[in-house]
């Protein structure tokens, strides 16, 4: 199978709003995009869905809200990194609250939020999209 994109820049946001917040009865699920298009200046909310979710996902523990500083094609598999830290990789998109906003789900390496991991308001975030790799087939 042959990678849906050659190539992808980056996407640049910060947060507004850092959450200290977790559910332990959520129930959520990703739709069945793989990607989604961002515009600069959108704002969506980043939810914690821990390593290896198996939807739909109970707990969960909130990062919070940011906004996008750079618009372009968000995806399944892009690292979202933070002051250097990587928090997770983009499991899915949540519609849940459309159109005012998506839940853009993240597999966190620890079921934590963004309080927790002492996030603040206006710290600098960049998506690192996945690596495309051949998958050796002929």
């Amino acid at each position: 199978m042959s990678p849906l994109f050659s190539s992808r820049e980056p996407l640049r946001l910060h947060w507004t709003a850092v959450m200290d917040h977790s559910r332990h009865d959520r129930g959520i699920e990703p739709s069945k995009w793989a990607t989604r298009c961002i515009g600069a200046g959108e704002v969506h909310e980043f939810i914690n869905v821990g390593p290896g979710p198996r939807y739909p996902v109970d707990h969960v523990e909130y990062y919070g809200f940011a906004t996008f500083d750079t618009s372009g094609v968000i995806a399944v598999g892009d690292a979202l990194i933070c002051n250097g830290q990587t928090l997770g990789v983009i499991s899915g998109f949540d519609e849940t609250h459309m159109p005012n906003h998506y839940n853009i789900l993240v597999e966190g390496p620890n079921l934590q939020n963004g309080h927790s991991l002492e996030l603040t308001a206006g710290m600098t975030i960049v998506t690192r999209p996945r690596e495309n790799k051949d998958s050796g087939g002929s």
